[in-house]
């Protein structure tokens, strides 16, 4: 079976009608979103001009049958995530200024300071606040674990990115506990796939990168960081992992 897993779309209502027409091209046997659906920061995206959050909430509704939220959609529907690495938010907290959400927090989570109200209607925003953090995927006999970013900031609504090798105990247990096989996150907006793999990397960082666009993914405990629909320097991707064969393979487009 075939999966098509799309992340980071950022409102950007022509990236994913592209990647949806991809999607259909490759037949693939399902969708799957990994979030941050919603979310225009003024400082890294130039496509004002065609973007709606609503129209890709829409869209990832209709197509996706697996739908996990990032950071960005859950401060677009003023929804806390479960963890926050130990900051306990105000009640007042979607009422704050940035700078106060900043100071309120020492910097620990994220503050949101440069978002771009969005379109988002109440329908949306209930239908984002109706999605699971993480969804467990069982797909001939192969357990997928999909989710925005790393166990347990799998919403990525903490500062702390992942870059040691001990940051990711707390997800090799959680993996194991499940018997998943592989875990595939969006949420760091790099232009290829980085890996992580249990028990295997001799070196202290946790990621490397894998600049192919066909990669076969064997029988180990894996962590992957996916290409982003808005993102990654320049170039889009959609991937496809395929549960009989265990190859990624991506596919990228220049982004508008």
């Amino acid at each position: 079976m075939k999966i098509g897993i799309i992340t980071d779309i950022h409102e950007n209502v022509t990236m994913l009608e592209r990647v949806l027409r991809l999607a259909d091209s490759t037949r693939c046997d399902g969708l799957a979103c990994l979030g941050d659906i919603a979310g225009y920061d003024r400082r890294f995206h130039n496509y004002h001009f065609d973007r709606s959050a609503r129209q890709c909430v829409e869209m990832v509704r209709t197509n996706c049958r697996w739908v996990v939220p990032g950071n960005h959609d859950l401060f677009a529907s003023h929804r806390l995530p479960d963890y926050s690495n130990g900051f306990v938010y105000p009640d007042m907290w979607f009422s704050l200024s940035p700078e106060e959400r900043r100071n309120r927090s020492a910097g620990r989570v994220w503050s949101f300071e440069s978002e771009v109200p969005n379109d988002l209607g109440e329908e949306q925003k209930e239908y984002l606040n109706s999605l699971p953090e993480y969804e467990i995927v069982t797909l001939n006999g192969l357990k997928m674990l999909l989710s925005h970013y790393i166990f347990p900031d799998l919403t990525g609504s903490t500062t702390r990115y992942v870059e040691r090798k001990h940051h990711m105990d707390d997800l090799w247990k959680f993996m194991d506990s499940h018997n998943v096989t592989f875990s595939l996150s969006g949420h760091s907006h790099k232009s290829h796939a980085y890996f992580s793999h249990y028990g295997s990397f001799p070196f202290m960082r946790a990621f490397h990168s894998v600049p192919n666009d066909t990669i076969h993914l064997g029988d180990d405990m894996t962590m992957i960081l996916l290409p982003p629909v808005t993102g990654g320097k320049g170039r889009t991707a959609f991937s496809v992992i395929d549960s009989e064969t265990r190859i990624l393979r991506l596919f990228h487009e220049k982004m508008i």
